[in-house]
């Protein structure tokens, strides 16, 4: 299966090897022998000690960060950094932003056919790209009132299609990351008006929530313990939103979920946990065991079984009504990112079933998952597509 990214160029390096390590800390300890050993030398003398200063902190500077930089994956080779800010591919098209009240779970918003009844009347909004509406969901269930935001396709807004209901795509973030992050990093609403223009996924709504209730931690999308209850809201309160609000398709066949980095790991664990919500999954350099770290803070406060509960790896063995789809994507230089993901689809048994993209290149950065979310998007459109018609 292609995956849109190129192959790794032959004179590139990989710098997240020890050897670059070691190379760059060598280079490092040269500059400041250099500095110090030139240091009361006349000629040019103030040139010589500002240039080499400036080299020498250079240095030290480029090694502690090649150094964090070996140990996360961020960037995988030489040009992974150089193409970084090329920034990801979207189609050059407008997209309106709106805003709409909070989103109720309990009871859905009036509506006029072909548009909610918040949208401005008398064609004041471009509707033929779609609409990025802002607004909120009150979680019935978990308490929580968080912000979110909701993409509505152009068939939205079809008079003629009025009374269709449409497919539910759930897009979780990474840490630290916010709904917006989705459309300031990767610009997710041109990119879904361009495959739905181009037929590769059908007509969606797009649901992108704050998945963090708690201000500067990450909730990992789970129900901590006595803390969030973000699997909660994210499991039950958003989806009963929007079903709610807007005209949704039949779960959990036609509502699906992705996420990349934190965000891959919360839809395999809401895909697997809330199986009358989400029938397939898809998750970009995700990991599926849960973790605690300083970002999380004591999120399972020692509960071994509640932990285990928020595993993947462990918990795609249960059983569950409808089979679960799901599409998994790591790329070459993240590390043990390939070997974690492999050891999860190890895991799947029929009548589960497991699509596995390996990128030849590319780190766990923003430009890898922009340019691996359309495929990622097409698969995950095709199943939940709506079923063929059936002839006669």
């Amino acid at each position: 299966m292609g995956n849109g990214l190129a192959a790794r160029p032959a004179w590139d390096l990989d710098i997240t090897s020890g050897w670059f390590v070691l190379g760059m800390t060598v280079v490092t300890v040269g500059a400041v022998v250099a500095t110090v050993l030139t240091w009361q030398r006349r000629r040019l003398k103030r040139t010589r000690r500002i240039v080499t200063l400036i080299f020498t902190q250079l240095m030290v500077t480029l090694t502690i960060l090649t150094a964090i930089n070996s140990q996360m994956y961020f960037y995988s080779t030489i040009s992974d950094v150089l193409t970084i800010a090329d920034g990801p591919p979207a189609p050059k098209v407008h997209v309106p932003h709106v805003k709409a009240p909070d989103l109720a779970t309990t009871a859905a918003l009036p509506a006029r056919p072909g548009a909610p009844a918040w949208m401005p009347p008398g064609g004041k909004v471009d509707t033929r790209h779609g609409v990025l509406v802002s607004t909120s969901v009150k979680g019935a269930k978990s308490g929580h009132h968080l912000p979110a935001n909701v993409y509505l396709p152009a068939a939205y807004f079809d008079p003629a299609r009025a009374a269709e209901r449409f497919p539910v795509i759930q897009l979780q973030s990474g840490y630290p990351g916010t709904p917006s992050t989705w459309i300031r990093r990767m610009r997710i609403e041109k990119i879904l008006a361009g495959l739905m223009e181009s037929g590769k996924i059908p007509a969606s709504i797009a649901v992108l929530p704050e998945q963090n209730p708690v201000d500067g931690r990450d909730s990992e999308c789970v129900d901590a313990v006595g803390g969030a209850r973000a699997a909660t809201y994210l499991g039950e309160d958003v989806p009963s939103a929007v079903e709610a609000n807007f005209r949704t398709a039949e779960r959990p066949a036609r509502w699906g979920i992705m996420g990349y980095s934190t965000g891959g790991f919360c839809a395999a664990n809401l895909a697997i946990n809330y199986p009358d919500r989400f029938g397939a999954a898809a998750s970009l350099s995700g990991y599926y065991k849960a973790i605690t770290d300083m970002t999380t803070g004591d999120l399972y406060k020692g509960n071994e079984e509640v932990r285990r509960a928020n595993s993947p790896i462990v918990t795609i063995d249960r059983p569950r009504a409808r089979p679960l789809r799901m599409y998994l994507f790591a790329a070459r230089g993240e590390g043990p990112a390939v070997k974690d993901m492999r050891h999860f689809a190890a895991r799947f048994r029929a009548p589960n079933e497991v699509t596995t993209v390996v990128a030849p290149s590319g780190g766990h950065n923003f430009h890898t998952w922009a340019l691996g979310i359309p495929e990622a998007l097409a698969w995950l459109g095709r199943e939940i597509s709506p079923p063929p018609a059936v002839a006669g």
